[in-house]
């Protein structure tokens, strides 16, 4: 099975809503999709150069006063139908790669309060995205274009919400044992292997 450029996916479903130039659409990520889906700049202008190619997106340079000229990518009926059709298929199963489990699973490696402190920027994160999703949700009563449009933005920022949750619940406990074992260490010292 051919692996699917997801990105130029992405990128044609930002361009529903109007034309952008990449710094839009790298902009938009950031702001509505950042909780489960990014793209960099790398990324987003090879693939509107492909789709462009493709003929599923067109290009108007623009003109700006002391400026530099800015190109806007707007989606063709084309695009359109190639984005509909992407959407009918089956999702891919979801990916797993979480640096801060990986260097937590190796842990032992490395000193407690060392993992606490990872434990805790996770915790600090994980509680400025909840503030983030409080204030999404006002953006989208008032942006969405439509009834259907707003449920399909609820549904996505819920999963958000809940993994939220989910995460910092898992912070709490990770801190719980984290504390415990340095508990237990500052009673009894071991050594530890670096083998």
């Amino acid at each position: 099975m051919p692996k699917v450029n997801r990105t130029r996916f992405a990128v044609l479903g930002m361009l529903l809503s109007g034309p952008k130039s990449g710094y839009d659409v790298k902009q938009e990520f950031e702001e509505r999709l950042g909780h489960f889906w990014s793209e960099s700049l790398g990324q987003i202008y090879p693939a509107l150069h492909r789709l462009h190619d493709d003929g599923l997106v067109s290009v108007k340079v623009e003109q700006r006063a002391r400026r530099p000229e800015r190109k806007l990518y707007r989606i063709t009926k084309r695009g359109r139908d190639e984005f509909r059709a992407w959407l009918a298929e089956p999702a891919a199963p979801v990916g797993v790669r979480n640096e801060l489990l990986l260097k937590l699973y190796f842990g032992s490696q490395m000193d407690p309060s060392q993992a606490l402190e990872h434990i805790e920027r996770c915790e600090a994160h994980q509680m400025q995205l909840r503030s983030l999703f409080k204030a999404f949700e006002s953006e989208i009563e008032r942006e969405a274009a439509s009834r259907e449009q707003l449920v399909y933005w609820r549904v996505a920022l819920l999963s958000g919400q809940h993994v939220n949750r989910a995460r910092l619940a898992w912070c709490r406990d990770a801190r719980a044992a984290l504390e415990s074992l340095m508990n237990e260490q500052g009673a009894a010292p071991s050594e530890k292997s670096h083998a």
